[in-house]
């Protein structure tokens, strides 16, 4: 296992023959600016190119975070926080980051009920928006209901990923405890997008330090590095795309197959309540959890 981020650099550049380095930052040759370039984690602003992509590439055990987090909303507050507009609902909230057309959730408003539920908005300024075909009727309850932006359309939630996440393995409903009882999800521009309000997400995350890597993953990762380095320090050799494709081919997938053996997937109890384990078993279908 390599113990710095300076001896996984000289491993790259041994695999191209060039002159070991003493450190990533204090070095003013072109093959130090090029990792600088691609991998600096010591840097003022770290970069992690070529780091990201060897970590997004298998879901690595060594990388593989658990989490559980559940939607967050604002709260209204005051008694003036839903009105009428014209008749139609108006929300009051500090600065609430809608544009009309945005689509949002309300719930938990007493006295004015039907605002209660997903709608459509329209951004009257920074602090209130209406909800768009809503029909004003009866008397709010200061300081009642919360709100949260929603997908807008085909989604009923969505999450922000932790800020460390590179890649999305599974979602769990409701926080479910069962992985392979995963529920529906699309990854779009940073947000996580699902029906669940509550989920346990597995992802990979961005390790950055560098003694949490396994022996092998730091050879793959290597001469993945090895590959952008020469393409700044060899020109049009052919060396990058030799590099490239010896880590794609030769050394990645025996190292992912390895990682990928270590473990066995939990087994899954049968349920009752489904009719098609109920017609395997020649029975009928009664509901419940099996014994």
């Amino acid at each position: 296992m390599a113990a710095t981020a300076t001896e996984i650099a000289n491993l790259a550049i041994a695999h191209l023959g060039g002159r070991a380095l003493t450190s990533l930052t204090g070095d003013a040759s072109q093959q130090s600016a090029s990792l600088r370039k691609w991998y600096n984690p010591d840097g003022g602003t770290p970069i992690y190119t070529a780091l990201d992509e060897a970590l997004r590439a298998h879901a690595w055990n060594f990388a593989t975070m658990r989490k559980r987090q559940t939607i967050t909303y604002a709260s209204l507050s005051g008694g003036s926080a839903v009105t009428n507009s014209g008749g139609l609902i108006q929300i009051t909230h500090t600065s609430h980051g809608l544009a009309t057309g945005d689509r949002c959730y309300i719930k938990e408003v007493e006295g004015v009920t039907v605002a209660n539920g997903q709608w459509y908005v329209t951004r009257v300024d920074a602090n209130n928006f209406t909800l768009d075909d809503s029909v004003f009727a009866g008397t709010y309850t200061a300081s009642t209901g919360e709100f949260v932006a929603i997908p807008a359309f085909d989604w009923d939630f969505q999450h922000i990923p932790p800020s460390d996440c590179l890649r999305v393995i599974s979602l769990n409903a409701g926080g479910g405890q069962m992985e392979n009882a995963g529920a529906d999800f699309q990854f779009e521009k940073g947000l996580i997008l699902t029906d669940e309000e509550t989920i346990n997400l597995k992802y990979i995350q961005r390790i950055t330090d560098v003694t949490d890597y396994p022996a092998d993953f730091v050879t793959a990762f290597s001469f993945l590095l090895a590959s952008y380095i020469a393409q700044d320090t060899q020109g049009a050799t052919g060396r990058a795309t030799e590099m490239r494709q010896f880590y794609e081919k030769a050394v990645a997938p025996p190292v992912k197959a390895r990682d990928s053996n270590e473990g066995k997937a939990r087994r899954i109890p049968p349920f009752n309540d489904s009719q098609i384990v109920a017609a395997r078993m020649g029975g009928y279908w009664t509901g419940g959890l099996t014994e």
